[in-house]
C-alpha cells in the first residue's frame, strides 16, 4: 500500500488510494499601492527585523519599536515585513506599495468514489478538506529617502496600513476557511483520455487525476478569495483617493467590507457558501480590528 493511503476502495476494477495529500502550500500575492501624488511623505522601511544587508536596518527596527500597540497588532497578523525599494516604486508609479500574499496548506480525503449509474464512464468523486495553515503575509514597500520625525504620523502609513487592515480583517479569514475548507464534489472520467499520452508517458492513472483536480478547484478559491480582498481594496484606494482624503467615520465605511451582501453585488463565485459564512462571521470582531489604525 502506498504510505500516504489510510485505505483503499475498489471501484470495478478500479483500485483508488484514499489518501490525505502531505502538504499543497499555495500562496498568491498582489500589489496595493498609493499614488505619487503622496510624494510629500515618502517613506523608508526596510525588513520587520534587521538585516544585515540594509543600511537601513537598525533606524528602521527602532521605528518598529516605537509603534502603538494597534500597529503592533497588525504587523504581528499580517506578518508584515518591510523594505525599500524604489525602482520598484518608480515602475508601478508608487511612493508606496503593499504586497499582499495569502497562503495556504491542506490536505484532503476521499470519502466517495463511485461510478455514476446512469453514465458508468463517469466517476463521482467526494472529498473532504482539512487546512493545516492559512495565512497572510504582507511587503510594505517604501523609498529609501523618507525619513520622518514621527513615522506612524505620516498619512503614507497610515494608508498602507489600511490596506493591511482590510486584508486582515478578521471576516475575511473565515471567509477564507469557509471557502477553502468546503467539502469538493466533482465528476471525472473513469477511463484517462489518451490526447496527451505517448509511448513514454502512458496516461496519468486516477489517483494522480482526483488530486490534480482538487488541486485545480482549490486554486479556483483561492482566486476568488483573491479576487474579492482586491476589489475591496481597490474601493478602498478609490473612496480615500489613494491615500489623500482620511476615511472619517471608519466604523461606517468598513462596516460592509466582507458582509454576505457585499459579497453577493461583488457575485461571489460560491454563494452556496454565504448562508454558514453569515451564521460563522456574524460575532467577528471587526469592529474593533479597524481602530487599531485610527489616525492620531
Amino acid at each position: 500500500m502506498c504510505p500516504r493511503c489510510d485505505l483503499i476502495t475498489t471501484i470495478g476494477q478500479i483500485s483508488v488510494p484514499i489518501s490525505k495529500l502531505p502538504m499543497l502550500a499555495i500562496s498568491v500575492t498582489f500589489y496595493l499601492g498609493i499614488s505619487p501624488v503622496l510624494a510629500i511623505v515618502a517613506l523608508g522601511f526596510s525588513t520587520l527585523f534587521p538585516s544585515t544587508q540594509d543600511p537601513h536596518a537598525e533606524r528602521f527596527a527602532q521605528w518598529i519599536e516605537s509603534a502603538p500597540p494597534g500597529i503592533q497588532r497588525l504587523i504581528d497578523a499580517g506578518q508584515v515585513r518591510f523594505e525599500t525599494n524604489d525602482q520598484e516604486l518608480a515602475a508601478h508609479k508608487k511612493q508606496g506599495l503593499t504586497k499582499f500574499n495569502f497562503h495556504y496548506d491542506y490536505r484532503y480525503r476521499l470519502i466517495k468514489v463511485n461510478r455514476i449509474p446512469s453514465n458508468p464512464s463517469l466517476l463521482a468523486v467526494t472529498a473532504n478538506i482539512q487546512l493545516s495553515e492559512i495565512g497572510w503575509r504582507h511587503q510594505v514597500v517604501l523609498m529609501k529617502s523618507y525619513q520622518p520625525a514621527e513615522p506612524w504620523k505620516s498619512r503614507l502609513l497610515q494608508h498602507e496600513f489600511d490596506h493591511v487592515s482590510i486584508s486582515t480583517d478578521p471576516r475575511l479569514k473565515i471567509l477564507a476557511k469557509e471557502c477553502l475548507g468546503a467539502r469538493i464534489e466533482f465528476e471525472l472520467p473513469s477511463i484517462p483520455t489518451t490526447e496527451n499520452s505517448t509511448e513514454n508517458q502512458p496516461p496519468a492513472p486516477l489517483t494522480t487525476r482526483i488530486e490534480r483536480q482538487i488541486q485545480t478547484l482549490m486554486d479556483q478559491r483561492a482566486k476568488e478569495i483573491e479576487r474579492i480582498t482586491q476589489l475591496l481594496n481597490d474601493r478602498f484606494d478609490r473612496e480615500s483617493k489613494d491615500g489623500i482624503q482620511t476615511i472619517g467615520a471608519r466604523e461606517a465605511f468598513f462596516a460592509d467590507f466582507f458582509s454576505p451582501d457585499t459579497l453577493r453585488k461583488l457575485d461571489f463565485q460560491f454563494p452556496k457558501l454565504l448562508d454558514p459564512y453569515a451564521s460563522a462571521s456574524s460575532r467577528a470582531p471587526w469592529k474593533e480590528h479597524y481602530t487599531l489604525n485610527v489616525p492620531y
